[in-house]
């Protein structure tokens, strides 16, 4: 064969194997800047009104379909909310609507990369997070709504997402008895912060006790504090309960050593049993009890004289002791509950834990900060003093 020819073949196949390498990347960037046009479409939403309701609007159909399904069967909405978080191609749309003070959910949740819905169990490791997510419910919420959770097995969770971590929603619009929002919060999680208008100080007497750490644990779920009266003859065999309240951001109060009368005792006996618990206090802690709560409430000028602290009192009794009823207890409080209370509870029953965990989400929700004596009366600006009586922060 001719060299010139041999040569032209070469060539050919040179040109075409260039034209051919040409187009598989001219496909490669057409492809990589198409889907990346497309996620930041995605990444710069706007929010569109209809009929005074708000929501996100993509440009991008797949997705705008799917939500305007959503907003157009929505019934009767007083108002809906919505956050929108995207990372690594996943898009999770959380709505919350209300209706009648009542909350129900709904997520949309898209994969950019692969082009395809996911359902909420899709965005986290739900085998393993399941049975921690219920654990949270268990410290947090009322045995009945830890039971309807765990009976439902998730089928009305809602997964939102936020730079803060992974927050599950569950929808209870069709229990009218559930009076808030019910959530936990995964991982990294920041607990979702609520305004307030009005403070309430929740105080625990007679501890500590085996019940002691589940309150607390409530509380801290709820993002709430208290203060804990506890006995000096009960800290002495209970540090690590002790210690437990203080590390968590609970407050510790004298309820004296053996909760005797101290009207009916000598100036001495008087001073035995407050010392004796500051003692005990100062040495698991290394730190000094600020407040007093004289048992039964009872005081008198002799007891005034020996007394270096303020001393708290209460102006809501649950007699959580009397009736031993969570339902009592909770409905007692929310009944009564106005800025600057304090609230008398004991941290030995059962039943006050479970009442604790029915009624803070309330509380919440109608605007109260649930907190520790301290904290009251600094949100108040009331300067608590030596020897005075208090029965509210107000």
């Amino acid at each position: 064969m001719d060299k010139s020819k041999i040569f032209n073949i070469i060539k050919c196949v040179i040109v075409l194997i260039i034209f051919l390498l040409l187009c598989v990347f001219i496909f490669e960037v057409s492809s990589s800047d198409g889907s990346n046009k497309i996620f930041k479409r995605i990444t710069n939403y706007e929010e569109v009104k209809k009929d005074n309701i708000s929501y996100p609007f993509f440009d991008y159909k797949v997705i705008d379909d799917k939500i305007n399904d959503y907003v157009v069967n929505l019934d009767n909405t007083d108002s809906l909310s919505y956050s929108v978080y995207i990372k690594n191609d996943i898009i999770n749309v959380f709505f919350e609507s209300v209706s009648n003070g009542v909350s129900s959910y709904n997520t949309i949740n898209y994969d950019n990369k692969s082009d395809k819905f996911l359902s909420d169990s899709e965005l986290y490791d739900y085998k393993i997070f399941n049975d921690q997510i219920l654990d949270i419910v268990k410290k947090k919420y009322s045995s009945k709504i830890y039971n309807t959770i765990k009976n439902d097995n998730f089928k009305n969770a809602y997964v939102k997402l936020s730079s803060d971590g992974l927050i599950i929603y569950f929808d209870f619009s069709s229990y009218k008895e559930i009076e808030h929002k019910v959530y936990v919060s995964l991982e990294e999680s920041k607990s979702t912060s609520s305004s307030y208008d009005k403070v309430i100080a929740f105080t625990f007497d007679d501890g500590p006790s085996n019940y002691t750490t589940e309150i607390v644990d409530a509380l801290l779920l709820n993002e709430s504090k208290a203060t804990f009266f506890e006995l000096g003859n009960r800290m002495k065999y209970n540090q690590d309960i002790v210690k437990y309240v203080i590390n968590n951001g609970m407050e510790v109060g004298s309820h004296t050593y053996a909760h005797k009368n101290l009207n009916s005792l000598s100036e001495k006996e008087i001073i035995e049993e407050i010392n004796s618990t500051n003692i005990i206090f100062n040495e698991i802690t290394g730190d000094n009890i600020k407040y007093l709560r004289p048992p039964y409430g009872n005081y008198n000028e002799k007891v005034k004289k020996q007394v270096t602290t303020p001393m708290i009192l209460w102006n809501i009794d649950t007699n959580d002791w009397l009736y031993r009823d969570s339902e009592k207890v909770y409905k007692h409080i929310l009944e009564k509950a106005e800025d600057g209370d304090i609230v008398l509870m004991h941290d030995i029953y059962p039943e006050t834990v479970e009442a604790v965990k029915e009624v803070l989400p309330v509380l919440k929700e109608r605007g109260f900060k649930v907190t520790s004596i301290s904290e009251a009366s600094s949100i108040k600006g009331k300067v608590l003093e030596k020897k005075q009586a208090y029965r509210s922060i107000s």
